[in-house]
């Protein structure tokens, strides 16, 4: 993977930071399979991490029953 400059979002609360986050986070670990040990996401509150966390584990379950449907059950 190239490394690439930081990206920084800064907006208000409720303006979708962490819904970036996780977009951003699953475009990369996606398009580069190993990426995940080499990026960093970072927010300020522990609820936010948790919900950032919870949403990649959803769309990669997502992800995976899509690609392999016999895999929906288990």
């Amino acid at each position: 993977m190239d490394k690439k400059p930081f990206i920084i979002y800064k907006s208000s609360a409720g303006s979708g930071k962490t819904y970036t986050l996780t977009l951003e986070y699953l475009k990369l670990a996606l398009a580069n399979p190993g990426a995940f040990r080499q990026i960093l996401a970072v927010t300020f509150t522990n609820k936010a991490t948790a919900e950032m966390k919870e949403r990649i584990v959803k769309e990669l379950v997502r992800l995976r029953t899509t690609v392999n449907p016999a895999e929906k059950n288990g």
